[in-house]
């Protein structure tokens, strides 16, 4: 535990520029928590942090509607063993076909872009301390046209159990990157993302509510996010978000963009074993994008 914590520490102090593709969603449930909850974890997202677990052996498969005909589908698998969790999962998402043009704008042959990512990730509850700590290992295959990139990237966490107040804190540092094969042997690094949530459990209220803070260490990209899953009944729930991207995004261009702008709104039922949830984020400067998570525990 005590080099994990070291290896955090080291790390931290690198990274470098943005990658616009790290910001994509992949599940409807973290587009209904517009980019919150990290402690409750989603298993088709890339947002989370590392160390959550989960007691169910589960496969999920998740479809995003982005705007511009941009499509996203995922599949994961869980598998808990004792007071671990290994996970599996691809998440690929296509921006289209397009025309392609020479230098003299001749229209030439149609070419394709899209990224998949592969991850594998890895949590383990520690044995003296509620304390748990995970690692996620991704490995990103992006195509445009002739183009290709190939990147690994690393997320580490950690994330205190209290049962007690049944509150859970976590740290995370996601998006530490290497790169494999790059385009134009270009040597550009991804920035570190820093993420810090609390999570808790209301006692008179059927409602679960979670705090995020996330930052990028070498930009001003600072924001805050306040998510709640609220239980209607046994099978089903509601989940709704938002963040201070509202006030960063808002164009003012109409009050309906200005009240649900950045914000998320979803719905999840469960039947036995299977669980569907739809998604619905509402774009701080117009347009929404929607999805369908499909859960079944084996």
């Amino acid at each position: 535990m005590r080099k994990f914590i070291y290896f955090i520490l080291v790390l931290s102090i690198k990274g470098d520029s943005v990658s616009p593709s790290l910001f994509s969603w992949f599940s409807a449930s973290k587009l209904s928590q517009a980019g919150g909850g990290s402690l409750i974890l989603a298993p088709s997202s890339r947002f989370g942090n590392a160390a959550n677990g989960s007691l169910n052996r589960s496969f999920t498969t998740s479809f995003v509607l982005y705007p511009a005909d941009i499509q996203a589908q995922s599949v994961a698998l869980l598998i808990p063993q004792s007071n671990r969790l290994i996970t599996t999962v691809i998440n690929h998402i296509s921006y289209g076909t397009f025309q392609g043009f020479d230098e003299n704008a001749m229209p030439t042959n149609n070419y394709n872009s899209s990224d998949t990512w592969i991850r594998i990730g890895y949590s383990v509850l520690s044995k003296n301390i509620p304390i748990r700590y995970g690692i996620s290992n991704q490995l990103l295959l992006s195509k445009l046209g002739d183009y290709s990139l190939i990147k690994y990237y690393c997320s580490l966490g950690a994330k205190w159990e209290i049962k007690k107040y049944k509150t859970d804190i976590g740290l995370s540092i996601d998006d530490i990157s290497i790169n494999i094969d790059s385009i134009n042997n270009t040597n550009d690094k991804s920035p570190l993302k820093y993420n810090f949530g609390i999570s808790k459990q209301l006692a008179y209220l059927p409602l679960k509510i979670s705090i995020d803070y996330l930052a990028i260490n070498n930009s001003n990209y600072k924001d805050y996010f306040i998510s709640g899953i609220f239980s209607i009944s046994k099978n089903l729930n509601l989940s709704w978000g938002t963040s201070t991207r509202k006030y960063s995004q808002d164009t003012k261009k109409s009050v309906m963009n200005t009240i649900f702008g950045s914000s998320g709104i979803g719905i999840n039922y469960k039947n036995h074993e299977l669980i569907i949830g739809y998604g619905f984020y509402f774009y701080g400067t117009g347009g929404w994008t929607n999805g369908l998570d499909f859960s079944i525990n084996f």
